[in-house]
């Protein structure tokens, strides 16, 4: 083999002798399918009936380090070994519940570090990148443990990824609030911003504690896949960025102005809510996004009725 013939140049290169021990190390890493340990690999030995001890393998490995044919990782605290001859660079996806290790040997990531390093003038010897989380098995081990049906796991999901999305959104008005508050020179318009940003302020306050709450209770929602489309890109077609700079906030810009841009704004954000429950399937998920639209048509309600006591 290739491999073990540049091994032996290796060894002569340095002047140290090519024992058959060193031989069988070296063939043992190339064998394993996975990442021993330094006691893995003296049990893979014994078990062909090779009676190698601790302090061969260790510093063999030294050698093989030294020369970039394999490379030293740490996984669930203990050291590990994996060559590095002829293989692409990969990633690991390892599980916190179970330990297991998956590899995903990819050309393109090779491709791509080439490239940068080749940019960089930079001498790569080796990378590696892990992914920690739960696998598929210990996902659903959890779940099962946690008396969750299919049914609650999509409800709850849903209510996740709502609270995101209406997180995305009132963001989007306290800081369009704030920011009025600040471009008018009008007492009393500025006041009104500053009531209006507070009031969006409070509200955030109370979304994220739910969703906080949320999560805590259930824990595998950290790594449920989302069921709606991404909350920031559903905010920004619902309240552009470029739509709010846009709104005709002046320095003389009253408090009755400033109620009139409130009001248009909540009716936007009491419609968009409507619409979108109007487009999901008659479920848990439709109730949600309807009630959070009663939520903003009850705030327009007050913002319309002070608005014609100050009016009047």
């Amino acid at each position: 083999m290739k491999q073990r013939k540049e091994f032996k140049e290796v060894l002569t290169e340095k002047k140290l002798k090519r024992t058959s021990q060193r031989a069988l190390i070296w063939g043992a890493l190339l064998a394993s399918k996975g990442h021993p340990s330094v006691e893995e690999m003296r049990d893979i030995l014994l078990g062909e009936g090779h009676r190698i001890g601790l302090a061969t393998i260790y510093r063999t490995l030294k050698i093989l380090l030294a020369s970039g044919f394999i490379r030293q990782s740490k996984m669930h605290g203990m050291t590990r070994y994996e060559p590095l001859v002829n293989q692409p660079n990969h990633i690991h996806f390892i599980c916190n519940g179970c330990g297991s290790t998956v590899e995903f040997p990819s050309r393109k990531i090779e491709r791509l570090i080439l490239r940068v390093t080749g940019e960089q003038r930079f001498e790569e010897r080796f990378s590696r990148y892990s992914v920690y989380g739960h696998c598929k098995s210990c996902v659903r081990k959890e779940q099962k443990s946690a008396g969750i049906s299919e049914r609650q796991r999509l409800e709850k999901t849903f209510v996740r990824d709502a609270l995101e999305l209406t997180l995305s959104i009132e963001r989007r008005g306290y800081t369009f609030y704030t920011n009025a508050s600040k471009k008018t020179k009008n007492g009393r318009g500025r006041l009104m911003f500053q009531r209006l940003a507070a009031e969006e302020s409070d509200h955030l306050r109370r979304l994220q504690q739910a969703y906080r709450s949320l999560i805590e209770e259930n824990e595998w929602l950290k790594r449920e896949p989302a069921r709606l489309a991404t909350s920031r890109r559903i905010a920004d077609e619902a309240f552009p960025q470029k739509a709010l700079l846009k709104i005709d906030v002046t320095d003389k810009t009253t408090d009755v102005e400033a109620l009139s841009i409130a009001m248009d704004l909540e009716r936007r954000s009491h419609q968009f809510f409507k619409d979108f429950a109007k487009q999901l399937p008659a479920t848990g998920g439709r109730k949600i996004f309807m009630d959070i639209a009663m939520d903003e048509e009850s705030h327009l309600e007050a913002l319309v009725s002070e608005y014609k006591t100050l009016v009047s």
